[in-house]
């Protein structure tokens, strides 16, 4: 069929404009919004990692009694209104010995802390508090005698005691080997850090969950004296502890020779470390060099948590291990790396010691101050690493 040109080109026209203008509407309709990606969820912080600080805490000294804010045996505690009563502090024998370098109820105030997640007990493990007092004097230094005192917690209360350190812990906290707390040092007691550490010291001790007394009294008469005791809280009554080697307190007599040194025990115990032979540097200078190394061995296995729980141990060897391990290092030229088999080591924790515990014969002191001068002992450092660790693999930093 012929179609008339001007049909035709009608019929072009009206194809062409039925194109365009189909294309003009894909054009013009709306497209959807891309979906944007979605915002990539932030890190979790990092879990907190407590430190060596953080379980083992020794207090700066106040610039007098007066200006102490340290926590005293009447400081409000949760459990039982008190921390140490009168009546529970009047358990401590007295010793005839002037003058006296010893306790004071009115002048104790807490110079150190200590957590433990599991202080080894005859009936298992004891999560635990332990605080160290010592009398202040009127100018802030320290009388030279001690009380430790040991509040037990319940698993529950060591699992909120653990995230009570994690919650007040700075990350800024510097790694640095145990001393006076870095923090308590720069802000003071009544900073944020000292202020959350009271509160959380309060709201789980008391004089209802002390369990243990220990005391470290000096009495010095013409030679240096000191008397150790301790006590446990059975079925509500003080009960004398019977000391490794015999009896309810343990005598240490330092007599000052001109090169060297002297003490003297009672009771000696042999068991389970003999280390008397170092007991004296005239003894140590007339023994053979394998009775020498027997002996600093010895000591080094006292410092050792985990060979010998404290409980395993005559208080005086813990108390006196420090010095003569150091002393004999100088004296006799014995080196710590030669007996791997006894001593502690740690590769997370550095174990080094602050401090003139190696040096002051005149002080016992394992966590605490000489007159004014911080004391840290050996088997407190490596005591400190252990229950880091522990308290780390049992109540481990909670995870996003």
């Amino acid at each position: 069929m012929n179609v008339a040109p001007h049909r035709l080109a009608l019929a072009l026209a009206a194809g062409t404009c039925l194109s365009l203008a189909a294309c003009s509407d894909d054009a013009v309709s709306p497209q959807p919004e891309p979906t944007p990606d979605p915002e990539p969820e932030p890190d979790p912080p990092p879990p907190v990692v407590l430190g060596m600080h953080d379980v083992s805490v020794l207090y700066p000294l106040p610039p007098s009694l007066a200006e102490s804010a340290l926590l005293g045996p009447l400081s409000a505690a949760a459990k039982g209104g008190a921390l140490l009563t009168e009546a529970d502090y009047a358990t401590i024998p007295t010793f005839p010995v002037q003058p006296a370098q010893g306790l004071d109820y009115m002048r104790m105030r807490v110079v150190s802390v200590r957590f433990d997640a599991c202080f080894a007990r005859p009936e298992g493990c004891e999560a635990q508090i332990r605080m160290v007092m010592q009398p202040i004097t009127d100018d802030g230094a320290t009388l030279d005698s001690a009380l430790h005192l040991f509040y037990q917690l319940t698993d529950q209360e060591m699992t909120e005691v653990a995230a009570g350190l994690r919650a007040i812990h700075a990350p800024e906290l510097p790694a640095a080997p145990l001393g006076v707390h870095p923090l308590l040092a720069s802000e003071g007691v009544t900073g944020p850090y000292g202020t959350a550490l009271q509160a959380l010291l309060l709201q789980y001790t008391g004089v209802e969950n002390l369990v243990r007394m220990t005391f470290f009294l000096r009495a010095p008469p013409l030679n240096e004296v000191w008397f150790f005791g301790a006590f446990d809280r059975i079925d509500g009554a003080w009960t004398p502890i019977e000391l490794v080697g015999g009896g309810q307190t343990q005598r240490v007599i330092r007599t000052v020779v001109t090169d060297g040194w002297d003490f003297d025990l009672t009771p000696v115990a042999p068991e389970p470390e003999d280390g008397s032979l170092l007991l004296t540097s005239a003894g140590a200078d007339a023994a053979t060099e394998d009775a020498r190394a027997a002996a600093f061995a010895s000591y080094l296995r006292v410092d050792n948590p985990a060979l010998h729980g404290v409980d395993e141990l005559p208080c005086a060897g813990c108390h006196l291990s420090t010095y003569l391990t150091e002393q004999a290092r100088t004296r006799f030229g014995l080196d710590d790396s030669v007996f791997s088999d006894d001593l502690f080591a740690s590769a997370a924790h550095d174990l080094s010691l602050t401090g003139e515990a190696p040096q002051e014969a005149s002080s016992l002191r394992a966590f605490g101050y000489f007159d004014r001068r911080p004391m840290v002992a050996q088997r407190l450092v490596n005591e400190t690493a252990a229950v880091l660790d522990d308290i780390e693999a049992r109540y481990p930093p909670p995870r996003e």
